[in-house]
């Protein structure tokens, strides 16, 4: 459970031939990114994701919305045939399946594998702190940033092998790419990308009447 509550939407992928940028300017950028999320700490944006695994000969196709509000709220919904909700309002994640009418109640602060993955995706959205999970390794590509982010952790590799992101000139992410153990890999692309203010209503959840809640990390 912990492997999907890390890949709800991260990743970062780069398709074009990039410059790696020297250790100074690399500072510099990941400077720049965390500056722009402490001044614009919301963000929203519509994706759509394409999941390849070797389970199945076709990948995967969802698509849906994303809310973020730093430092770690966030809300991610995915439509379509298998829909689904995550939602994190920074002291508790509920993750619901709808058309199984099941979620799952996850508090923080109780196993500081489950806290430090979380902790890791959200540095991924804003950069803050991310140095203290990830190897980061940035290029200068067409138009734009590569961020490349390597587990640091034997813990957090149990989950995702490799990370990259690939953002504007302005830095605003326009792909992610994760790369799993078993060698499935998520990317997602992201559009519609808004630095607006959300409300904190939106990432709180309580569950409809009549769905089964199961607590995975126990009560």
């Amino acid at each position: 459970m912990y492997r999907s509550i890390l890949v709800l939407s991260l990743a970062f992928v780069a398709t074009v031939h990039a410059e790696k940028l020297s250790a100074d300017e690399q500072k510099t950028l990941v400077a720049k990114l965390q500056s722009q999320r402490a001044q614009l700490p919301s963000l929203s944006a519509e994706f759509s994701e394409e999941r390849t695994t070797r389970l199945v000969n076709k990948p995967i196709v969802s698509s849906g919305t994303i809310a973020f509000q730093a430092p770690n709220k966030f809300r991610r919904e995915v439509k379509g045939n298998s829909p689904s909700l995550a939602v994190c309002n920074g002291a508790e994640l509920w993750i619901y399946y709808p058309a199984f009418k099941e979620a799952e109640h996850y508090t923080l602060g109780q196993r500081q594998v489950f806290d430090d993955s979380l902790a890791a995706l959200t540095a991924g959205l804003n950069f803050d702190g991310v140095e203290k999970f990830f190897s980061v390794t940035a290029s200068k590509g067409e138009g734009g940033y590569v961020v490349a982010l390597t587990p640091k952790s034997s813990g957090l590799k149990k989950y995702v092998t490799s990370l990259e992101v690939s953002m504007d000139a302005d830095g605003n992410v326009k792909k992610t790419d994760a790369t799993l153990p078993k060698g499935d890999r998520v990317v997602t692309t992201y559009r519609n990308v808004h630095s607006t203010k959300q409300s904190d209503a939106k990432f709180d959840f309580t569950p409809p009447s009549g769905v089964s809640v199961t607590t995975p990390l126990g009560k």
